[in-house]
């Protein structure tokens, strides 16, 4: 078992001279050996700061540089981060810290942050602020020591907590996802089963999905290091430069979520002529447009991969040929699988065809140890050994599989099931929507209305009525009513917030709220 510390120092072992991060922010351009020397002085100034191992240390940033260092160096402590979304609000990072019984955190130089982490902590020992001190938090810049201090590299048991990321909830607080040490090598392994991901310094990959998300941290980051590849750094995204940095840097290899393509695909510098380095492109993390999907296939030379996953479980199934088939999943080569009735025990399996809650075995060595602090959560989650993923499917004749959309997001409307994976595309190809969520509100004649949230200027029902009866949609889940909004309602994750959408569109309907609500 190799730890995140480990793989990154065998790496420095087989090619120190290569080159293995650059910053987008300043002149630091690391070779294998100077990222670890760099890791090490780090790791002793958080050693001589109190950090042992064990202990909790949050993290809430964006992917800097300082960030890619310091998560590094916390594991060479054999210390746990806890990976937050910098985007969250104060209230929640210090509640998620109360939680976690969080023991330090390191953050950016905003000091009412600064104030309420101390105080929630209890001290400003393990208190650290990345680009200049912030009232009672330190310069990280300081936080530097002499390797020789340094412990010896531990070696954790197996079953040991490694680090701690939060899911991207739409209701209430983030819950933390632990993930202990026999999962690391695995959850970059499966890019070479699933996406041919090769070892070697061919490996360009540009770092724009954030380092707190699975997909951004073993996907991106770690993946890369651990295969001696070259790791590019874009501490914000932003299309215009991302497609600049492709071309620049020769960039070969990208995984992040469909939007992030799509604005790409955008940017006024764009052309396909400065994507032709790339060589293997993964998308996962939300549902892609088709026609996006078409043109990236079309203009890009590399490999399209879909990919399905969770931060509780990685990744369990893989599209190498999505086009045209999206939603279409082949199960991956770590991973047993089941599709059971929805509300049925974990054996009472659904036939071929027949939709269905995906479960996923929970013995697996890329599955998460349960929910910091929640076991309440972890047992819902875990139930007779499997995972139950919340995501309803159905399992064809050839043995793939069709990923259908969310149990929670299921609409039941006239005694049918309508999910808004099924509607939303549709919904998408008038021009004038720019966004769109469906979600289902209370209806005394069909249980619940299909109605349609959507970012729409100049248009009415009566327009997007008369587009989709143009679709090849079914009759009864077309929308039944349209809720117009200037923008949709996400958390910090960038994700729908169904759940307020629903409020919304009940207050909405009665007449009270400032949108629109109109039915056909």
């Amino acid at each position: 078992m190799q730890t995140c510390y480990d793989l990154v120092w065998l790496s420095a072992q087989r090619a120190p001279s290569d080159l293995a991060i650059i910053d987008d922010q300043s002149e630091r351009a690391l070779t294998y050996q100077q990222l670890i020397e760099e890791v090490d002085v780090v790791a002793a100034g958080l050693q001589a700061r109190g950090v042992t191992q064990g202990m909790r240390i949050a993290t809430v940033l964006p992917s800097l540089f300082d960030h890619a260092i310091v998560l590094l160096a916390l594991q060479r402590l054999a210390a746990i981060p806890a990976l937050m979304n910098f985007r969250l609000q104060h209230e929640e990072i210090t509640e998620l810290i109360k939680i976690g019984e969080i023991e330090g955190a390191i953050i950016l130089p905003d000091e009412t942050l600064a104030e309420i982490v101390a105080e929630t902590l209890g001290n400003t020992d393990r208190l650290l602020s990345v680009g200049g001190a912030a009232g009672p938090a330190k310069n990280y810049a300081d936080c530097r020591g002499d390797i020789t201090s340094l412990v010896p590299i531990p070696k954790p048991d197996r079953e040991d907590i490694t680090f701690v990321f939060y899911t991207s909830g739409t209701t209430g607080l983030p819950k933390g996802v632990e993930l202990s040490h026999r999962t690391t090598e695995h959850r970059i392994l499966w890019l070479a089963t699933q996406a041919g991901f090769r070892h070697g310094n061919h490996n360009k990959a540009l770092g724009f999905m954030p380092l707190s998300h699975a997909i951004g941290f073993y996907g991106v980051f770690l993946a890369t290091l651990g295969n001696n590849g070259t790791y590019y750094i874009q501490s914000a995204f932003n299309p215009v430069e991302a497609v600049d940095m492709i071309e620049q840097y020769g960039i070969t290899y990208m995984f992040a979520v469909p939007q992030l393509y799509f604005a790409m695909t955008q940017a006024p510098n764009y052309s396909p002529d400065k994507m032709k380095s790339l060589q293997t492109v993964l998308y996962g993390g939300a549902e892609i447009m088709p026609d996006l999907l078409i043109k990236i296939d079309k203009e890009w030379p590399a490999k399209i991969f879909h990919i399905y996953g969770t931060t509780e479980i990685m990744c369990p199934f893989s599209n190498p040929d999505p086009v045209g088939e999206h939603t279409r999943l082949r199960p991956a080569f770590y991973t047993n699988l089941r599709v059971i009735k929805i509300g049925g025990g974990v054996d009472n399996i659904a036939e071929p065809g027949e939709e269905g809650e995906l479960i996923v075995d929970a013995s697996s060595d890329l599955i998460f140890s349960g929910y910091l602090n929640r076991p309440d959560a972890t047992a819902e989650a875990i139930v007779d050994g499997w995972y139950h993923t919340g995501d309803v499917c159905f399992v064809r004749e050839d043995g793939d599989y069709n990923l259908i959309g969310r149990t929670g997001d299921m609409v039941r409307s006239g005694g049918e099931n309508i999910h808004p994976s099924e509607v939303e595309p549709h919904l998408m190809t008038h021009s004038n929507v720019t966004e769109t969520a469906i979600i289902g509100i209370k209806d005394p004649a069909w249980g619940e209305m299909v109605v349609a949230c959507v970012v729409a200027p100049d248009t009415d029902a009566a327009v997007l009525d008369a587009h989709m009866q143009e679709t090849p949609l079914t009759s009864y889940k077309r929308p039944k009513a349209y809720l117009f909004m200037d923008a949709l309602p996400r958390n910090a994750a960038n994700k729908v917030l169904r759940r307020k959408l629903q409020s919304l569109a009940e207050d909405a309907k009665q007449g009270a709220g400032k949108f629109c609500f109109e039915e056909v």
